[in-house]
């Protein structure tokens, strides 16, 4: 079931028996990989979200079919057990971000420092973006390609409203990137978790409020299961784009036709995500609302006003990492500035930063 058809069974009585065959399509989706054509190179493809027919699992799987497709059989790509198996990660830039902070320009930056994801894009296509990208990750063995986005300004979803400050001030969160040192900045305790285990936490308490991608993602996740209140428009405000990381011993060993067609089916399944997302944002929030009877609110005045000082101040702290961080921060709010008018921010200088 695609999300197409998800939207449209997951209103009225259709939720429920949409909830109680979730389980037996997701088992066919897993145990259905299709066989590998006789004399077929196979890749191997992780990711760190649930392997589902909703919600990101569907985007890596869409991708893998279209590249088999596009190179007519010739490559096969297999879901791998982990990301030490495999050969390709379908992941945020968040996820690798341990290894460099700048990773999360690549991914969404926190408050109204994103760019939308057709901006992102064009700045990786003709603002000096990808470039940037991939000299950052090569020095850790990756060929990265956009290929995908999560939706645009996540909300915040908790188990009880979300009314003030104080709601947020030490509470258990769960939220990725640069949003989650935003949300540190805020008062929040922090717990890194992907979007299953947050969804699994907040079910069962242990975190008060998780961000699990725009409101089609969130629909395909099943967060509204547990969680009935969406407030504001995301710590990490225009939302995660998604990369498909190449290991570079992998991306070598392609020949260079093939990865055209590989970088091709990425950006295509970027645009369907996005496109996909716009098109169904208006449904996605009428199915919450009266089939899972989510009520949606806006940021509490004192964490918007809040919201934007932190995540300034926490991208600046990161564009001060070390000079590719600089180069990278000047790109990107060069960029910004061009393409919203406002003006980009001063910095200091980065000199004695960490190496």
């Amino acid at each position: 079931m695609d999300r197409r058809k998800f939207l449209i069974s997951t209103g009225g009585v259709a939720v429920a028996a949409a909830a109680s065959t979730a389980g037996a399509e997701a088992a066919a989706w897993i145990s259905s990989p299709g066989p590998v054509p006789e004399g077929a190179i196979v890749l191997r493809l992780a990711m760190p979200w649930k392997d589902r027919p909703q919600g990101p699992a569907e985007s890596a799987r869409r991708l893998a079919q279209r590249f088999q497709a596009m190179t007519g059989g010739r490559y096969h790509l297999q879901i791998a057990a982990s990301a030490g198996d495999a050969d390709l990660l379908h992941a945020s830039p968040h996820d690798i971000a341990h290894h460099h902070p700048a990773f999360s320009y690549f991914a969404g930056l926190p408050g109204s420092a994103g760019l939308a994801a057709s901006d992102f894009a064009h700045w990786l296509t003709v603002g000096g973006g990808q470039m940037l990208w991939d000299d950052l990750a090569a020095d850790y063995g990756w060929k990265p390609l956009l290929a995908g986005h999560l939706g645009d300004a996540p909300p915040l979803w908790s188990r009880a409203p979300i009314t003030r400050l104080s709601d947020i001030a030490g509470a258990p969160l769960a939220v990725a990137g640069l949003g989650a040192d935003a949300a540190r900045a805020l008062g929040a305790e922090v717990q890194p978790l992907g979007p299953d285990a947050a969804i699994r936490a907040l079910g069962d308490g242990t975190v008060h409020a998780a961000e699990t991608g725009g409101l089609l993602t969130s629909l395909g996740l099943g967060v509204a299961r547990v969680a009935k209140h969406a407030t504001g428009h995301g710590l990490t405000g225009r939302g995660t784009a998604l990369g498909l990381h190449v290991r570079l011993d992998v991306w070598d060993r392609i020949a260079p036709e093939d990865q055209a067609i590989l970088a091709a089916a990425a950006e295509q399944e970027f645009h369907a995500s996005v496109a996909e997302d716009r098109a169904h944002e208006r449904l996605a929030r009428q199915t919450l609302e009266t089939a899972f009877g989510v009520t949606f609110a806006a940021w509490p005045a004192d964490i918007a006003g809040a919201l934007d000082r932190v995540a300034e101040a926490t991208v600046a702290h990161v564009a001060g990492y070390d000079t590719r961080s600089a180069r990278i921060d000047q790109s990107y709010m060069a960029f910004r500035s061009a393409v919203s008018g406002s003006a980009a921010p001063r910095r200091h200088s980065v000199a004695g930063a960490i190496s």
